[in-house]
């Protein structure tokens, strides 16, 4: 079903979506055949494929017209991804750029939106990056992370337990479970609550705000340091 659903996200219907997975899966079929294995009527299925071929999803067999086969894969993902790279591209050429200042504080609301957030703060970040968070959430984030260190970035990491990351500097602090703050470049900063399917955050780029966390965060370090949990890479 998760199939079914990523396909039609890209345009093709759920009868479509059905006959390529089948397709797919069992090779070069009728109509016939393929209405029998995926369970929906035959003209319904030879509706779906008729369109999928239209859509570059399947062709027909030059051995046999009433056979049909599957687009394979890797060409299908190529032909998928293009017309989103141009879209993408358009968009960044011509998407207005916010006037600076005119939302200085955020509420950034959903699990997925707000581990969105903090990725694409991590993906833009230049020069360094501030972690406090639980192993837990620091577990979802570890890709970026990691990207961020090959970047060469300065990233440090106050956390419940070493997350084991590569030249990420780690020091141990018992921040809460759901409780997050992230910092990136000096410039840019998110704190708040992520948990299991829900999540809230403050963002902002406030400079004023952007400081006092920073301090915060930089007195908490010291103390880390006086106590001497600091570990190093």
């Amino acid at each position: 079903m998760e199939l079914i659903q990523a396909l039609k996200k890209f345009g093709f219907t759920q009868q479509e979506s059905l006959m390529y997975v089948t397709l797919s899966r069992h090779g070069g079929m009728t109509g016939y055949e393929a209405a029998k294995v995926a369970g929906i009527s035959r003209s319904n299925a030879y509706a779906a494929l008729s369109s999928l071929v239209e859509k570059g999803g399947a062709v027909v067999s030059s051995e046999d017209a009433s056979n049909y086969v599957a687009t394979p894969k890797e060409e299908l993902l190529l032909s998928l991804k293009r017309p989103c790279a141009r879209t993408i591209e358009f968009l960044e050429e011509n998407l207005p750029e916010q006037e600076e200042g005119a939302a200085p504080y955020l509420t950034v609301s959903g699990y997925e939106n707000t581990l969105d957030k903090m990725r694409n703060m991590m993906l833009m970040a230049e020069l360094r990056i501030y972690i406090s968070m639980h192993s837990t959430n620091v577990a979802l984030l570890r890709s970026e992370i990691s990207g961020c260190v090959e970047r060469g970035l300065k990233v440090v990491i106050l956390c419940n337990e070493d997350p084991g990351i590569r030249g990420a500097q780690y020091m141990k602090n018992n921040a809460g479970t759901g409780n997050v703050k992230l910092i990136a470049d000096t410039s840019e900063v998110i704190v708040g609550l992520v948990e299991v399917n829900k999540g809230q955050c403050l963002y902002s780029k406030n400079k004023h705000l952007v400081y006092l966390m920073r301090e915060a965060l930089l007195n908490e370090i010291e103390l880390i340091r006086l106590r001497g949990g600091m570990t190093g890479d």
